[in-house]
């Protein structure tokens, strides 16, 4: 059975067409036709509906291609364990990241990765949970930082260490100079605010909806800056990461009554295989957020 028709009925499958599965695999058509033609007598049956323009799978193309596109990825991963046998000269880690957390912590810890295994390459997107979550479940990356209620019980994970929330104004804001804040001191405050994409936004709604307080937002985003830069001009008070509002001159961060913490996982696909470069990658990550005696995780 011809590896190279697998990977084409695969691809048909995903694409829906021929032609697109072609180009996608950069392929000629007839040669990609003629694969797939061979591969159906040879196992007796037809794969795809060609009635229509819009190819479909038949019943017995869909149980063959699931195990068909199973074994492919078995020897996707055999391929890339041979590949780590080089000593990771060579090889790749895909990270995703939620966009505050990593402002503090990530860049260090990429830089200490980068000194020590200079011949793996780095990709790393920033995204909301719920889109490095995704990422993560589709394969797109391979490991992921995100907040431990957003990780799924299926995946295997490492607890990193956890940071505070806490309520962020300049320095000469009046709320700047209080202990700690109470719910009812946000009532008809003005907020810039996270949307909804963000866990920190989720805790501070209900943080207020238990209070029966509502505060008034003057900007919601999803662009950190925009709300660190905002809140800084004296526009109203923001949520941020303690971690964040220390490296941040001028604004002060008071803590929340009671306090509120988010705790962070480093996380990975369950029972498939993860390479060498992940996986130092990983216990990097846990020796780093150990001995990082100025971060909060340390505390």
């Amino acid at each position: 059975m011809n590896l190279k028709a697998l990977e084409y009925c695969v691809e048909i499958a995903r694409q829906g067409s021929f032609t697109k599965a072609a180009q996608a695999l950069h392929v000629a058509q007839p040669a990609l036709s003629m694969a797939v033609g061979r591969l159906e007598e040879e196992l007796g049956v037809a794969l795809f509906n060609r009635a229509t323009r819009q190819i479909s799978v038949t019943a017995e193309g869909q149980l063959f291609l699931t195990r068909a596109e199973a074994c492919l990825e078995g020897l996707a991963g055999a391929r890339r364990e041979l590949q780590d046998l080089t000593q990771l000269h060579s090889g790749e880690i895909r990270v995703g990241v939620p966009p505050m957390y990593g402002i503090r912590h990530i860049p260090e810890l990429l830089m200490q990765f980068r000194a020590r295994y200079p011949g793996i390459a780095m990709h790393v997107v920033e995204g909301s949970a719920d889109d490095i979550s995704e990422r993560l479940a589709t394969r797109d990356i391979d490991v992921a930082l995100l907040e431990s209620r957003r990780v799924d019980p299926e995946w295997e994970s490492v607890l990193l260490g956890s940071d505070e929330m806490v309520l962020c104004m300049h320095e000469q804001h009046p709320l700047a100079a209080a202990s700690s804040i109470p719910a009812a001191r946000l009532q008809d405050e003005p907020m810039l605010v996270f949307d909804n994409t963000f866990l920190q936004r989720h805790l501070l709604d209900a943080f207020c909806s238990n209070a029966r307080v509502r505060f008034n937002i003057a900007l919601e985003s999803n662009f950190v800056p925009l709300v660190i830069t905002a809140t800084r001009s004296g526009m109203g008070v923001s949520t941020l990461l303690r971690s964040v509002q220390e490296q941040e001159p001028g604004l002060a961060g008071v803590s929340f009554e009671p306090a509120q913490f988010m705790h962070f996982n480093l996380c990975w696909r369950a029972s498939e295989y993860l390479s060498q470069a992940n996986r130092r990658f990983i216990e990097t990550a846990k020796v780093y957020f150990q001995e990082d005696a100025s971060s909060p995780l340390s505390h």
